[in-house]
């Protein structure tokens, strides 16, 4: 008969959204060696969440051996808090965002696409996913906690609602990409940086009015889609207006 033991968990900030009660302290039973990252994911929350972690006030790394009785401090990435390097279980994420999605967070990929960051979706399978999240140095979005908590994933969010305005304000807060945005610059269908064009090139191919009352346009490299800034442009930019505060 395996010998059981107890360790207990204190999560902190947003770290508390994957559970469901609001008990201060979590209690696990275990058996056998185990380490704490798998000891947090057992308890449900991905390991791409997790920031820091403390033993009686003393780092941690993932790979810490739990022992029977330990106490530890499960922490978030805080923005106003510097760490040593060496105390972080998942490194901070370090330039320009670029992002991957699963296949069920298609209009939050196009809506992070209208605010020109690169944002790759439809793929089904979750290791080609992860794959290309490390391979791309990219941080993978998710509403399943399962995919998050692969072994190989640095980078993850758990995007808690349900609603993509929402989605977008969740992620644009956690990353701070307000500094990062370049609006209407990239298509939101091909998720490639549009180039600029000049006016006379694109007559005949826009409809008379359009090449009568606009002097700028551009177009997506891929899919040959020409865009002006009309009434469409207006429309989004009341939608960010509202969205981003």
């Amino acid at each position: 008969m395996k010998y059981k033991k107890i360790a207990y968990f204190r999560f902190f900030g947003r770290l508390n959204d994957f559970f469901k009660d609001e008990k201060f302290v979590k209690v696990h039973n275990f058996t056998g060696f185990q380490t704490v990252k798998d000891r947090i994911e057992a308890l449900g929350v991905p390991h791409v969440e997790v920031s820091f972690i403390t033993k009686n006030g003393k780092p941690v790394s993932f790979y810490y051996m739990v022992e029977d009785g330990d106490f530890f401090f499960v922490y978030p990435e805080f923005k106003n808090i510097n760490l040593p390097e060496e105390w972080l279980v998942t490194p901070k994420y370090k330039g320009e965002p670029r992002f991957i999605l699963d296949i069920h967070l298609g209009k939050l990929a196009k809506l992070l696409r209208m605010l020109g960051f690169y944002a790759f979706f439809g793929e089904e399978k979750d290791e080609i996913l992860c794959r290309k999240a490390v391979q791309e140095n990219a941080i993978l979005l998710s509403r399943d906690i399962g995919l998050l908590k692969r072994k190989e994933l640095v980078f993850g969010y758990y995007v808690r609602s349900t609603d993509p305005r929402e989605q977008l304000k969740e992620v644009i807060e956690r990353y701070d990409l307000k500094d990062w945005m370049k609006p209407f610059t990239r298509c939101i269908e091909c998720n490639v940086e549009f180039e600029e064009i000049p006016k006379e090139s694109v007559k005949g191919r826009v409809p008379s009015k359009v090449f009568e009352l606009f002097n700028e346009f551009v177009r997506c490299p891929n899919c040959g889609r020409i865009y002006w800034k009309g009434t469409h442009y207006e429309h989004m930019t009341d939608f960010l207006k509202n969205v981003i505060k």
